[in-house]
């Protein structure tokens, strides 16, 4: 059996100032810092045998706290970045309400049909991680993988990972800065989904 461990990055610049980051290289916040912790010592009992991560700071230094407890390599790939917001990037949420309405009822309540000016489409997220993920189970057969990734690139792998088509995407929840995600693939490579975010271990953070 092949376990996947899915951790949304924690808490950086971007989410507590409440702008968009996407591909925006933001650091981690104190508490960023303090989610980290509690999620390697949730995870310093699996038997996880590689980690990959994307190349943002916010998710590397994720995936550098995981790995105190194993010490096994982090790979880093590019597909598993958070979505390209194009215009959005870098702007306050509360303005982009106001300045794109519609696009921004897509991102909160029609997931599946979003694209930001001169950003990516929620469709070409969809096909990016899904084929990413599909190249690491691949090369990872019958081991334990951890994935640090951001917010709607782990959406939509969970929406892959359940099967569902991305029309179904508006059913996975957004998730929470270094919430964990579980699942398990058989012989065939077929996904099971075991956990999904799960907050726990940040219980009394604030």
């Amino acid at each position: 059996m092949t376990k996947m461990i899915l951790v949304r990055h924690c808490q950086a610049e971007g989410n507590r100032k409440r702008f968009f980051q996407g591909r925006i290289d933001t650091d981690i916040t104190d508490l960023g810092a303090q989610q980290i912790e509690r999620a390697a010592a949730l995870l310093a009992d699996e038997p996880i045998d590689v980690i990959y991560t994307s190349f943002k700071k916010r998710a590397g230094k994720t995936a550098e706290g995981v790995n105190r407890f194993h010490q096994v390599p982090i790979i880093k790939d590019e597909r598993l970045t958070e979505i390209n917001a194009g215009d959005w990037e870098g702007v306050l949420l509360t303005d982009i309400e106001q300045r794109y309405p519609e696009a921004f009822d897509d991102w909160r309540n029609h997931p599946a049909d979003f694209q930001a000016p001169n950003g990516e489409s929620m469709a070409d997220v969809y096909e990016r991680v899904s084929k990413a993920l599909m190249d690491i189970v691949k090369n990872n057969r019958d081991k334990t993988i951890c994935i640090v990734s951001h917010g709607c690139a782990i959406r939509n792998m969970m929406c892959f990972l359940h099967r569902w088509p991305l029309s179904r995407i508006a059913e996975v929840p957004l998730g929470t800065n270094t919430s964990v995600n579980i699942v398990e693939f058989d012989e065939d490579l077929q996904p099971t989904v075991i956990v999904q975010d799960s907050t726990e271990h940040l219980e009394g953070l604030t």
